[in-house]
């Protein structure tokens, strides 16, 4: 089979006389191994490795934090640490694709954040 999964995208920005879209619609991806992770995952404010359970090539990654204050870093681990390369604010979703050569690590600021995930085999 093909097109397993299924991305919808759309992006606004409407600021003051600025306005922009990002509108590919449906972006349609393979899966070539079943597997799935779906927890929610309390992040705490010391360096952790992700953890994409039973999975053993991860594919996408989608995160949602679900704390209404507070934000996670996260990025590849380089040399036992994290070297953050992105931030996800309260609120905010972020999907990607992961490369089976790296390890993820996050890290919450100020105060534990609930983060939900989902992880999908490549």
């Amino acid at each position: 089979m093909a097109n397993e999964i299924t991305l919808s995208v759309y992006g606004q920005v409407v600021n003051g006389n600025f306005t922009s879209r990002f509108q590919p619609g449906n972006v349609q991806i393979t899966q070539t191994t079943l597997g799935s992770h779906a927890p929610i995952v309390v992040v705490g404010t010391s360096e952790e490795d992700m953890s994409f359970g039973d999975i053993g090539t991860v594919g996408i990654v989608a995160m949602r934090n679900l704390d209404s204050t507070n934000y996670v870093q996260y990025g590849p681990k380089s040399g036992g640490v994290m070297v953050a390369f992105g931030r996800l604010k309260a609120g905010e979703v972020v999907v990607f694709r992961m490369d089976s050569a790296v390890t993820m690590r996050w890290v919450a600021n100020t105060a534990s954040c609930k983060v939900q995930v989902w992880a999908l085999e490549s």
